[in-house]
C-alpha cells in the first residue's frame, strides 16, 4: 500500500469543491493504492472516512462506491454535497477505480472485479480501517457501471455485503439480463441483501430497474424501487445516492459499535 502525501491528500479535498473547511477535508479523505491480485495490477481507491474517526476508537459501517463507465475514483468526492455531507454519517465510504473491463466475464471465468470486490478489497479495509465486520454492516452501491457492478455484486456475494444500491444501474446490455434472472434465483429472503433501486424515468435502462425489483419481489427479497424525473445522470445520481445512504443508515446492524 502506498498513501498519498499529505499535500496530495489536500488536494484532493480541494479538487472536490468543499464548502467545509479543507483542513477538517484532508483529515478524513485518503487516496490509496493497493496490489490487487484478482486483478493483476495496483488499484488506486478514495477512501473517504468519518468526521470523527481520527478522534475515537469506534468501528464504523462502511459503503463501497463505485463510478460510471466513463469516471473514476474522484467522480464522487467532486460532488459538492458529497464531502460536505458523508463525514458526518458515521459511515466509511470507499471508492475504487474501475475500469470497464474487469465487470466483464471470459471464457466461462467470472469478472475480474468479482474477486476483487467480494473478497480482496473488503478484506484489505477491514484489516487497514477500524470497520464494523458484518455483512449488515456493509453495502455496496453505484451509479451506471457501477450500479451494474453493485448488483453483481449483491447478488453473487450476499454473504459479504448486506445492502445494495442499484442507481440508473446498467443491467440491459448483452448477456446481463439472462445472468441477472440467474443469480436472483439462487437468492433466498433470509439471505439475500436489502435492495435499494432508482432510476430517471427518461432513463433507457429504466425498464431493466423495474425487471430487476420485479425479480426480487418475486422471491420475496426485500427492495424499494424509486422512479425519479431524470435522466441518465448527474440530476438523478446526486439524490439517489444521497437517499441510498439514508435507507441504509436505518437498516438493522447499520451503527457504529465502540
Amino acid at each position: 500500500m502506498r498513501l498519498f502525501s499529505p499535500l496530495a491528500v489536500l488536494l484532493l479535498a480541494v479538487v472536490a469543491g468543499a464548502p467545509r473547511d479543507v483542513d477538517a477535508q484532508s483529515r478524513t479523505a485518503r487516496t490509496i493504492r493497493i496490489q490487487s491480485t484478482a486483478i493483476g495490477g495496483q488499484m488506486t481507491v478514495a477512501v473517504l472516512l468519518p468526521v470523527e474517526y481520527d478522534s475515537s476508537t469506534a468501528r464504523f459501517p462502511v459503503v463501497y462506491l463505485l463510478h460510471g463507465g466513463t469516471q473514476n475514483h474522484t467522480a464522487f468526492p467532486a460532488r459538492t454535497w458529497f464531502p460536505r455531507d458523508i463525514p458526518d454519517l458515521h459511515t466509511i465510504v470507499v471508492m475504487p477505480y474501475l475500469q470497464p473491463f474487469v465487470f466483464t466475464a471470459r471464457r466461462d471465468q467470472p469478472a475480474l472485479v468479482e474477486d476483487f470486490l467480494g473478497r480482496e478489497l473488503p478484506e484489505y479495509i477491514d484489516a487497514n480501517y477500524r470497520t464494523v465486520n458484518d455483512r449488515r454492516a456493509r453495502a455496496i452501491a453505484g451509479i451506471s457501471m457501477g450500479g451494474y457492478g453493485a448488483t453483481l455484486l449483491g447478488l453473487k456475494r450476499p454473504d459479504v455485503f448486506g445492502a445494495v444500491g442499484a442507481v440508473s444501474a446498467a443491467l440491459s446490455t448483452g448477456g446481463r439480463p439472462s445472468d441477472v434472472s440467474t443469480n436472483v434465483a439462487t437468492l433466498t429472503p433470509e439471505t439475500a441483501p436489502y435492495f435499494f433501486i432508482a432510476c430517471g424515468l427518461g432513463d433507457s435502462v429504466l425498464s431493466a430497474s423495474r425487471d430487476l425489483d420485479t425479480q426480487l419481489r418475486g422471491r420475496q427479497i426485500r427492495s424499494e424501487l424509486h422512479e425519479v424525473p431524470g435522466g441518465h445522470d448527474w440530476s438523478v445520481w446526486d439524490s439517489q445516492i444521497r437517499a441510498f445512504f439514508d435507507v441504509v443508515a436505518k437498516l438493522p446492524g447499520w451503527r457504529p459499535t465502540p
